[in-house]
């Protein structure tokens, strides 16, 4: 029998291929990386969402109480000011000369009472002269009274410490007496003002704690406090509801879209929840999810089971009814490429 030399260069290119042939081998058969949630235990309470919108507690249209052209305008939106700043001011002129006018008819009248006075006493004059001169000079008063109020009203001030919201009015413009010339908001606490149904308006009272998610703060949420629920209907079939803010945060501005979240308790006790997107609809409209049956060795192998669905919650999870026991693994993640009966390679998130 002859024996045949097999080349040293044909022979490294079958090593390689055996070696490349073993290590396809090894990769196909190691386990499929799955991610999975643990179901959690059952919840006591629901989560109810609903949108409303933040006000200042302390709002308030600020206006003259008489009218003049304007002179002076100090207030900027946006801006914070302190209780008794000035804000603008009125042409004072007519009204000071009626002050003028007040003051010295108020010091005739004072003069004359006196005068009254001491003949009274020394019998030179009658009671009903007398009486006369005490109400000219109350009379005087209070028309001096009034002229000095319509003096101080042409400025106007900040009532309380709080922030512009607006400025209604310009300089050199002639306003009225009760014309709104600014908006101000108060330094204390906002409220968040939203409707709720009547499945839900027996469930909260005053004292009831809220999460409000501004969105134009970047959703940020802050904690809330019920303060207030109306006893009536609204005409969208709702009941008014009053949140105040727990803290008072410089970002907040009357007008800003958000979602109050309230928690409720659940009517027949605590219900099992996942994240919906474990949840999936099978050809005949039947909810399942798949199941990681962890092993010893960090692997899983993984079944479809038929769940009973409940309702949405508003933090994205679903009540499970039936299905599922608290600490069984969920797949999340990895769901497209696996089948029941595998063996996959479980990671646990959440």
């Amino acid at each position: 029998m002859k024996a045949y030399l097999i080349p040293s260069t044909a022979l490294t290119l079958l090593l390689t291929f055996t070696s490349c042939d073993k290590q396809t081998t090894e990769v196909a058969s190691a386990p499929r990386p799955v991610f999975a949630i643990t179901v959690p235990e059952p919840s006591s309470t629901l989560q109810r969402s609903f949108s409303g919108q933040i006000y200042a507690a302390e709002a308030a249209a600020l206006s003259f109480e008489v009218s003049g052209r304007v002179t002076s305008i100090y207030a900027k939106q946006g801006q914070r000011y302190d209780a008794g700043d000035t804000l603008a001011t009125l042409d004072a002129s007519d009204y000071q000369n009626n002050l003028n006018t007040a003051q010295a008819s108020l010091t005739q009248a004072e003069q004359a009472l006196r005068r009254l006075q001491r003949l009274f006493e020394s019998g030179n004059s009658s009671q009903s002269q007398l009486d006369e001169a005490i109400a000219a000079e109350q009379s005087a008063r209070g028309n001096y009274e009034q002229s000095l109020k319509a003096v101080e009203d042409t400025t106007l001030a900040m009532p309380y410490s709080g922030i512009i919201a607006t400025v209604e009015i310009d300089a050199q413009q002639v306003v009225s007496t009760g014309q709104t010339a600014m908006t101000i908001e108060g330094s204390g606490p906002m409220e968040f003002e939203f409707g709720i149904p009547t499945d839900v308006v027996n469930k909260i009272s005053k004292g009831h704690s809220v999460s409000i998610e501004i969105g134009d703060l970047e959703g940020r949420s802050f904690p809330a406090t019920i303060s207030e629920i109306s006893p009536g209907i609204q005409e969208n079939t709702t009941y008014g509801v009053t949140a105040q803010m727990d803290i008072a945060d410089p970002a907040f501005r009357s007008g800003m879209d958000g979602e109050a979240t309230i928690e409720l308790a659940r009517a027949n006790g605590g219900t099992l929840q996942i994240p919906l997107i474990c949840v999936f609809s099978s050809a005949n409209e039947k909810r399942f999810v798949w199941i990681a049956q962890s092993q010893s060795d960090n692997t899983a192998t993984i079944e479809k089971r038929e769940v009973s669905v409940g309702q949405l919650e508003a933090n994205g999870y679903v009540s499970i009814l039936s299905g599922l026991k608290t600490g069984e693994h969920v797949v999340s993640r990895g769901v497209n490429k696996i089948q029941e009966g595998q063996t996959v390679l479980l990671k646990t998130e959440g």
